[in-house]
C-alpha cells in the first residue's frame, strides 16, 4: 500500500482586512483632541497674559498711589508750617490792635444809641445780642482799668445794681473778654452828686483774637461771642 504525499500544499485563505474607515476615525479623534488641547492652551495663554497685564497695572497704580501719598504728606507738612506762621502773624497783629479795639468797644458799650430813625437798625442789632438799646449809658461810668498778665480789672460806679447788670451783659458779648467775674457791689453816698451810688468791680481774661463783629449804623460796632 502506497502513501500519497501532497506536495502542492494546502491553500490558506487570506485574513479579512480591517475596514479603512476605523483608521480614519482614530486619526480624526487624535486631530480633534489636538485641536481642543491647542484651543485650551490658547485660552490659558490669553488668561495668563490678561492676569499678567492686570498685575502690572495694579503695581503701577500702587506706585502711583505711593507717589501721591508722599506728595500729599509733603504738602500737609508745608501747609502745617504755613499755618503756624500765619497763626504767629495773626497773634502778633491781634496783640498790637487788640488793646485799642477793646477800649473802643468799652467806649461803644457806654454810648447810647441816638433816638433817631437813622439808628433803628443799630438798635435792632443791639437787641439781637441781648442789649437794651433804651438803657441810659450815663448811669454807669468807669473809674479804673488795670491789665496784669492777661487779666483785666474793671472798676466803676453806677446809679443802681440794674445798671451794673446791663453793663456786664454788654461786656459778655465782646470776644476780647473771657468769662466776666463780678466782684462785690457796695452802696455808698456821693457827697459831690448828692446821690446813692453803687461801687462795682469785675475781672476778666483778655483774649485779643480777631473779633467777629456786627456793625450798625454810623460805623459803630457791636462785638459778639
Amino acid at each position: 500500500m502506497m502513501i500519497k504525499v501532497n506536495l502542492i500544499g494546502t491553500k490558506v485563505k487570506p485574513k479579512p482586512k480591517a475596514p479603512a474607515f476605523r483608521f480614519y476615525i482614530f486619526v480624526g479623534l487624535i486631530l480633534v483632541e489636538i485641536v481642543v488641547l491647542f484651543a485650551w492652551f490658547k485660552i490659558l495663554s490669553s488668561e495668563l497674559e490678561d492676569a499678567t497685564k492686570k498685575a502690572k497695572d495694579a503695581m503701577a497704580k500702587v506706585e502711583n498711589l505711593k507717589r501721591l501719598k508722599e506728595e500729599w504728606e509733603k504738602w500737609q507738612a508745608e501747609k502745617a508750617d504755613l499755618d503756624r506762621q500765619i497763626a504767629v502773624f495773626e497773634t502778633l497783629k491781634a496783640e498790637q490792635a487788640g488793646p485799642a479795639n477793646m477800649l473802643e468797644f468799652l467806649s461803644y458799650a457806654l454810648t447810647q444809641v441816638p433816638d433817631n430813625p437813622m439808628f433803628v437798625d443799630e438798635a435792632k442789632a443791639q437787641e439781637l445780642v441781648g442789649w437794651n438799646p433804651k438803657w441810659d449809658t450815663r448811669r454807669v461810668w468807669l473809674t479804673k482799668l488795670e491789665e496784669k498778665q492777661g487779666v483785666l480789672t474793671i472798676k466803676g460806679e453806677a446809679i443802681d445794681h440794674e445798671d451794673v447788670a446791663e453793663f456786664y451783659k454788654r461786656l459778655e458779648t465782646c470776644e476780647y473778654f473771657g468769662k466776666i467775674e463780678p466782684g462785690i457791689q457796695s452802696r455808698k453816698f456821693s457827697e459831690q452828686l448828692k446821690l446813692k451810688l453803687v461801687d462795682f468791680s469785675a475781672t476778666t481774661t483778655l483774649q485779643y483774637a480777631p473779633p467777629r463783629q456786627a456793625q450798625g449804623e454810623g460805623g459803630q460796632v457791636v462785638g459778639q461771642k
